[in-house]
């Protein structure tokens, strides 16, 4: 997994295990998205999730090429050590993904989970596995889950709050605008396709379209260098590995701490969506 994260204090839930979901519902909600509902299969999920709302991530396991599902069960302690002993066939394929919302259904819980479908420029095909997945999902579908916690967290802080994102880190948006409750937040939102912006709840987003030429996250970046930020303004980035290292820099730059500067790489360009 190419992740990387600033030196901050994430929240981790309560209690995780892996844990078997299966597929509910499937959708296209926008051009550049896949949406799969996930639902409970009560094996124990139900008692351990808690939703904590914001950038809640989850460890993704799904079917191994043979089209098999074998699952490293256990706790979060040691998850890693177990998928690296099953036998490699059979090895489920892991995806780091957010919860963009969850709600009760009768007895379990449902999870929507938003995949972003990027396409070779060369060939059109879809790139990602997991996205590959999710196109081809169906009703009843099974999948392994880890609960992970959320990486955003401005407990304590009282300045301004600047959210920015690409396409990738737009699911995550979502839910941190839905549990920021309409709390003052900025958002600074790049996508590949106009269809691909949404209404976000309690917020009035900057959005901005890539255009062809322009590398990911260039053009949420000559927004963000006409951003006047102060040294209490928290930033937030996620996206693609370059562009968050540059908003990072410019935040830098204008005065934020690193103390201040929240921010997690999702993918890389030529390394699709490891986390959406």
């Amino acid at each position: 997994m190419a992740q990387q994260l600033s030196d901050f204090r994430p929240v981790h839930p309560r209690a995780a295990s892996v844990r078997t979901m299966v597929v509910h519902a499937t959708s296209r909600p926008y051009p550049g998205f896949a949406r799969v509902t996930l639902r409970g299969t009560g094996d124990g999920f139900e008692e351990d999730f808690e939703p904590l709302g914001f950038d809640q991530w989850f460890r993704l396991f799904l079917p191994a090429p043979s089209g098999t599902l074998d699952l490293p069960v256990g706790g979060a302690e040691g998850w890693y050590s177990r998928l690296l002993a099953m036998e490699e066939s059979h090895r489920p394929v892991v995806r780091n993904y957010t919860i963009r919302d969850a709600r009760r259904a009768g007895h379990t819980w449902e999870v929507d989970v938003d995949f972003v479908i990027h396409r070779c420029v060369a060939t059109g095909e879809v790139e990602g596995v997991a996205a590959r997945w999710a196109l081809q999902a169906r009703p009843g579908d099974r999948v392994g889950v880890l609960d992970q916690g959320r990486i955003f967290n401005t407990e304590g802080h009282t300045g301004p709050v600047l959210v920015v994102a690409d396409e990738s880190g737009l699911p995550g948006v979502e839910a941190i605008a839905r549990s920021l409750a309409g709390a003052p937040c900025d958002y600074v939102l790049e996508v590949p396709d106009a269809g691909d912006r949404r209404e976000l709840p309690g917020a009035h987003p900057t959005w901005t379209v890539r255009t062809q030429g322009q590398s990911v996250g260039d053009s949420a970046l000559e927004i963000l260098r006409l951003r006047t930020l102060t040294p209490d303004t928290c930033v937030y980035v996620v996206g693609e590995a370059a562009f968050v290292l540059a908003a990072r820099s410019l935040a830098l730059a204008a005065g934020v701490p690193k103390s201040g500067v929240q921010f997690c790489a999702y993918w890389r360009v030529g390394r699709r969506a490891k986390r959406s």
